[in-house]
């Protein structure tokens, strides 16, 4: 599923992450990244999965059996 998706790994964690709640410099912390790119991980995914926001991919990515 993930590779279908054209997401990445890192991508995939960020987004996992996000949809457990967490903010983005949360996820920046947890995952030892900056803030900037988290947003830039999280701008990808939106791509790659058609979304127009973090609710909308976290939505779809729900729907496609990701999360």
């Amino acid at each position: 599923h993930l590779f279908d998706t054209g997401l990445t790994r890192r991508e995939y964690d960020v987004l996992r992450h996000a949809a457990a709640g967490l903010t983005n410099p949360e996820i920046a912390e947890q995952l030892g990244l900056t803030r900037h790119t988290v947003t830039g991980y999280l701008r990808n995914a939106m791509r790659k999965l058609d979304a127009r926001n973090r609710i909308e991919l976290i939505t779809k990515a729900a729907k496609s059996g990701l999360l």
